[in-house]
């Protein structure tokens, strides 16, 4: 007979880490709101009182100070006196005009919203909710969603993409294809960092159109080579390394076991495969534990978070050695395997 449990001691700091949890969708809703308001827009262009500034993006004086409370206490705006001004980091991430804006990824995570009132749904039904928009990783002819994707993932990049370039070890490598480039972000960093490096960057054709306007805009055309192609069929035997970010996690266990398989076939002896992703178990932020949430009430295709210990044995039975493992940034590992 099992005896009595001891009893469990009620700790105030832990209430405080649930409360935490509780109201951790408010500081968020906060700062969508005021994305979409102007309100970090509005304030770089100099200080101002609540009511100034509830004049020029139209809301009642209330409003405003209730928004800019809360900012404040998240440290995107500061007050001094009766005015207020955005901090450097709003300055430099929140204004539409800094090429560093995060609007559109910001804009992309406020839609999840009213979808995750729905999760305990999609988990019980293991399928995504049909609500808005969903991806899949299949555009079709649906250009504005393409452009909108390419725009999403340059974004998001911003926290990735010069540690990835600062990680990779590219010594000696001529000729790199990035599978799934999506904005081209990371063949941009890629390219920046090794000068010598030519790259090939490939995504669906819609994707691939946006991608290479950015790429062009970098002034980076002759180093970086932007082209539709298809990942789980196309070949690219030219190739000494290949990048794989953030493409796997889009995929079902089979589907991304697939397309390791098949990068394995075509890779030539010798080259090497960057795959970069989210990995909870090197995760230096929380968002690789949650990221799966995104994935369960959005994705068509069955796409997770797969850990580490699966995606290295995938690359072991697909017949890659030397793999390791490394911290790439905050929210991303890079896994190197060689063939």
């Amino acid at each position: 007979m099992m005896g009595a449990a001891e009893p469990v001691t009620a700790r105030p700091e832990d209430a405080v880490r649930l409360h935490r949890l509780m109201t951790g969708y408010l500081a968020s809703s906060a700062l969508f709101s005021a994305m979409e308001l102007g309100v970090f827009d509005a304030l770089e262009k100099g200080p101002g009182t609540a009511e100034q500034l509830g004049e020029q993006i139209g809301l009642a004086g209330r409003s405003a100070r209730t928004l800019l409370l809360a900012l404040r206490g998240e440290g995107l705006v500061s007050k001094d006196g009766d005015r207020y001004r955005n901090e450097p980091v709003a300055s430099a991430f929140l204004v539409r005009a800094n090429p560093q804006y995060m609007g559109a990824l910001a804009a992309h995570q406020g839609t999840h919203y009213a979808k995750l009132t729905q999760l305990t749904d999609s988990l019980r039904d293991n399928k995504p909710v049909r609500a808005g928009e969903n991806y899949s990783g299949a555009f079709g002819d649906d250009k504005a969603w393409a452009r909108r994707w390419a725009e999403i993932t340059r974004a998001s990049s911003l926290l990735m993409a010069e540690n990835l370039a600062a990680q990779a070890r590219l010594d000696g490598r001529k000729h790199l294809v990035d599978l799934g480039c999506a904005s081209c972000a990371y063949s941009i960093a890629l390219a920046r960092a090794n000068p010598g490096l030519q790259i090939s960057a490939v995504d669906q054709p819609g994707v691939a159109e946006v991608a290479a306007e950015f790429v062009q805009a970098e002034g980076l055309s002759e180093q970086v080579a932007v082209r539709p192609a298809n990942i789980f069929t196309d070949t690219f035997r030219d190739c000494d390394v290949a990048l794989l970010s953030h493409v796997i996690q889009g995929f079902d266990r089979s589907r991304a076991r697939e397309l390791i398989n098949h990068i394995y076939g075509w890779l030539p002896a010798g080259a090497q495969l960057l795959l970069h992703t989210h990995l909870p178990e090197r995760a230096q932020t929380r968002f690789p534990f949650l990221f799966g949430l995104i994935l369960q009430i959005n994705n068509t295709q069955g796409g997770e978070a797969h850990d580490e210990d699966l995606t290295c044995r995938w690359l072991h039975e697909a017949g890659f050695g030397d793999i390791q493992v490394s911290t790439a940034s905050p929210i991303s590992a890079l896994i190197t395997a060689s063939k």
